[in-house]
């Protein structure tokens, strides 16, 4: 029975006892019974009225005792400074982490699209097996969008690399061609101006970013007319700043960087046929209310199914593509849903070892005071009172902890916001609302919950007569008390062992990714691109001329030892002459254009054959080793033929040459065909490479000032060393790493905290043992002996269980790790080794001070 139950009844039977008494008198008095009921009613008053106004009384006596708790809670932490600080701290780690990578997930996956209706919001794509890559043509949008009756508003769009002119001032543009439905479908209002519409030509918008940065925030930018890739565009708007533009990452074709720039997508009726060359578009469409996505699916694949009938020369390209339609935040999200949610389990992890460490410390506090308690229970507080004692105890601690914590949280934020801004999708959005606060509440109660019920939990178990026949400062708790701290700190062992192993199989994954030919030297390269833009670089022979004048005029900088151009000029199939692989299989290949110097800048080694020329005739091509492998296998592929669609011909194969990673550290090297520069067809971005023999970042600003005088309208942009751009190709692992690393470190400072916590209080428990042990004739090394070996029973238990708990948990992080099992033998000895090392060092101490202890003081001590 509960105590508001027992009082319940308690105050009907006290109302019930001095109402019959009163009858009673009035009956002695000569009443008759009725008379003498009515009477004493009448007396007593309303008895709904009294048990109201005692009801009353209770709530006030009840806040009254609360206040009383928490300012015994307050001054109990005052006096013991020492505790309070390390306790605060302990939960200000754990629960600020928890915030942080919290606040990650619901930026990322929780918070809704900022944009109406959310929900409705739908990708749509088509997935090409072959290429490996989403996208949609122009064709279909169009019939997407005039044949399907599901979508209230449909978008089409591109975000390019561009080149603004403004005056006699150049530079790189991130731009974004898109239909004027777009407004529609993102609620979008302009801050100043007005936005295109679908009867707009050659007009731009600006984002408020740009706005600010390159015009200074001067309204008068409105009406300017700009260059845009040679086009003329008019300034007509300018959008909000918190106007925010959220495309899926992994794009082919995307933009470096963030938009800068709206301007119409127009799909006119040229673009909107079947031909051989198919504009590339990503689309977006907003569902009718009511309408569910199965059924839009449904209606796509009706459309698409009829598209592919009516158009049998499509038939190649409809047979290799998947239809997707899925929410645009799933879409969004991609694959850092399963690494957030590894992150967040994995801090949980942190938090359960600080709530453990914590546990301990208020149960050894709570051991110490057990006669105290102990008499509080003899004089008449109940076990209810005492509970409340502990619940309000250690929730006034976690309350603290937990405004600790939502301070280490924004610190956090702030710096992983820092650290790996398109680490994670959405990133920018990080910050503490209400969500978030929520959240800090919620664990900090929980915690407070637990710190409360666990020293509670440890005074029942003894009887009140022991319990007062126990000296409070040398009270042990007896073997439960000591079998309960020796398995929360094997179990916070074991949690640090299995997150130790996961950040040890992500860095064995680093050291993977990283791994490379000595000639390759990416420190030591600088990059840069360029993109041609404007009428006089749409032919072929503008596009080469332009090439050679970037070569020949960096050769003339004495710090460049060597220097390419390069431009990967896309996949696709490796048809050979004569053919070896059937109609429609031929393996595909990466494509790269490139000058004759390009595999000794990126130091890739000659295999086989010969280098090619910048004048090769008739064409000649190099191919890798990864080409090579795939292929011709065993087979030597030098003098064999490869079609590279260059009018009728065939290219031969003059040269193999060693493989080395140019785009993504977290792929192997792809099958590639280096192809002479001058025989490709006309594109108009190169990449441009720089080898010097010290480090690049001093002459990269003279190399763009060289690359910027051969033509000031087409400026160089993305200038980094081609170390930082392969960095940058992994920056979500590096993001997961550091992340999962500094929870590993915490884990481990914690769970060696708590080792050496408990050894240390077992040994001042045992001080008078220790003493009777060493008057009997125990040397010192017996008594370190003893103790280490009940540390490091402790540890190697703990081990044991987190080893055999890694092995199923790490299996969740397959996906995480580059080149690596997740069961890597290596990596589970080499930290189990580890963490039994320094568990033994956090052993040792206690122990050692254990063996300093006087016989003669300590068989007086109590």
């Amino acid at each position: 029975m509960s105590l508001r139950r027992r009082m319940e009844n308690d105050l009907d039977h006290d109302i019930r006892e001095h109402i019959e008494m009163e009858i009673r008198d009035n009956i002695e008095r000569g009443m008759s019974p009725d008379e003498a009921r009515r009477a004493a009613l009448h007396k007593f008053g309303n008895v709904l009225r009294v048990s109201e106004e005692t009801r009353a009384v209770w709530r006030w006596m009840w806040a009254e005792r609360l206040l009383q708790d928490i300012r015994y809670a307050v001054r109990g932490l005052r006096r013991n400074p020492v505790f309070a600080a390390v306790a605060i701290l302990t939960l200000a780690l754990g629960i600020g982490m928890n915030t942080a990578v919290f606040s990650v997930v619901s930026a990322v996956l929780i918070k809704p699209l900022p944009y109406p209706d959310p929900g409705r919001l739908v990708w749509l794509a088509n997935y090409n097996r072959r290429f490996h890559f989403e996208a949609s043509t122009s064709p279909d949008f169009f019939d997407w969008r005039a044949q399907s009756r599901s979508f209230e508003e449909m978008t089409g769009y591109t975000t390019i690399d561009s080149t603004v002119q403004d005056g006699a001032e150049s530079s790189k543009l991130g731009l974004v061609q898109i239909t004027a439905a777009f407004w529609r479908i993102a609620g979008a209002r302009p801050a100043l101006g007005r936005l295109f519409s679908d009867d707009d030509r050659d007009v731009i918008v600006l984002t408020w970013r740009m706005f600010e940065q390159r015009y200074r925030a001067d309204r008068r930018v409105l009406g300017r007319v700009l260059q845009i890739d040679g086009r003329p565009a008019t300034v007509i708007g300018i959008l909000p700043k918190d106007f925010r533009f959220l495309p899926p990452p992994g794009l082919p074709g995307a933009m470096s960087g963030e938009p800068e720039a709206f301007m119409p997508n127009i799909i006119g009726p040229e673009l909107q046929t079947r031909a051989a060359n198919l504009p590339i578009l990503f689309v977006v469409g907003k569902l009718k209310p009511g309408v569910s996505i199965e059924q839009a699916r449904a209606e796509i694949q009706t459309i698409q199914a009829r598209v592919a009938r009516d158009n049998p020369a499509m038939k190649g390209f409809y047979s290799v593509a998947e239809l997707r339609v899925v929410p645009l935040k799933e879409k969004l999200v991609g694959e850092s849903r399963r690494a957030l949610l590894i992150l967040l389990a994995a801090v949980v992890f942190v938090l359960l070892i600080a709530c453990a460490n914590l546990g301990n410390l208020l149960l050894a506090r709570a051991m110490g005071r057990q006669r105290e308690l102990a008499i509080r229970v003899a004089i008449g507080a109940g076990r209810h009172r005492l509970l409340r004692h502990f619940l309000v105890e250690g929730l006034t601690i976690a309350v603290l902890g937990g405004v600790a914590g939502l301070t280490v949280a924004r610190a956090a934020d702030d710096i992983l916001t820092r650290v790996g801004p398109s680490a994670v999708p959405r990133l920018a959005e990080l910050g503490i609302d209400w969500r978030v606060a929520l959240f800090a509440l919620g664990v900090s109660t929980l915690a407070g919950l637990v710190f409360g019920l666990v020293p509670f939990l440890a005074f029942c178990t003894g009887s009140l007569s022991s319990l007062l026949k126990t000296g409070g400062h040398g009270s042990s708790g007896g073997p439960t008390g000591w079998r309960l701290r020796r398995f929360v700190v094997g179990g916070e062992l074991a949690v640090a062992l299995v997150l130790l192993i996961g950040a040890g199989l992500m860095v064995k994954s680093f050291v993977r990714m990283y791994a490379h030919p000595a000639s390759f030297q990416p420190e030591r390269i600088g990059t840069m691109r360029v993109f041609l833009s404007g009428p006089a670089y749409r032919g072929h022979a503008a596009a080469v001329a332009y090439a050679q004048r970037v070569l020949a005029r960096l050769a003339t900088i004495p710090a460049v030892q060597v220097a390419a151009l390069t431009n990967g000029s896309g996949s696709g199939g490796a048809d050979l002459d004569p053919p070896r692989f059937p109609p429609g299989q031929a393996p595909q290949v990466f494509f790269r254009a490139a000058s004759a110097a390009y595999p000794r800048v990126v130091g890739s080694p000659l295999v086989e054959g010969r280098w090619t020329t910048d004048d090769e005739q008739p064409p000649a091509v190099m191919v890798n080793q990864a080409f090579a492998r795939l292929v011709f296998g065993s087979e030597s592929p030098v003098g064999q033929k490869i079609h590279i669609h260059i009018g009728d011909e065939s290219a031969k194969i003059v040269g193999v040459v060693g493989d080395v990673k140019m785009s993504r550290l977290d792929a192997a090297p792809a099958p590639e065909v280096l192809i002479p520069f001058k025989d490709t067809r006309a594109f108009r971005t190169w990449d441009i490479l720089a080898k010097t023999s010290a480090s690049p970042a001093a002459i990269l600003p003279e190399v763009r000032r060289a690359v910027q005088q051969i033509d000031p309208t087409q400026p160089p942009y993305a200038i980094m060393t081609l170390q930082a751009a392969l960095d940058e190709s992994i920056v979500p692992r590096r993001f997961n790493l550091l992340l999962l690393g500094a929870f590993a470190a915490s884990a481990v400072a914690l769970a060696l905290v708590g080792i050496y916590g408990v050894m240390s209080y077992a040994v001042t428990q045992r001080t008078h043992e220790i003493g009777v042990r060493m008057a009997l004739g125990a040397g010192r090394g017996e008594i370190v002996g003893m103790v280490v070996r009940q540390g490091m029973f402790v540890a190697l238990t703990g081990i044991a269980a987190g080893a055999a708990a890694a092995l199923v948990l790490t299996r969740l992080m397959a996906t995480l790790l580059f080149d690596v099992k997740p069961n890597d033998p290596l990596t589970y000895v080499t930290v189990a080794v580890t963490l039994a090392a320094t568990a033994l060092a956090a052993s040792w101490v206690p122990a050692f001070k254990a063996a300093r202890v006087d016989p003669l003081r300590a068989l007086r001590y109590e």
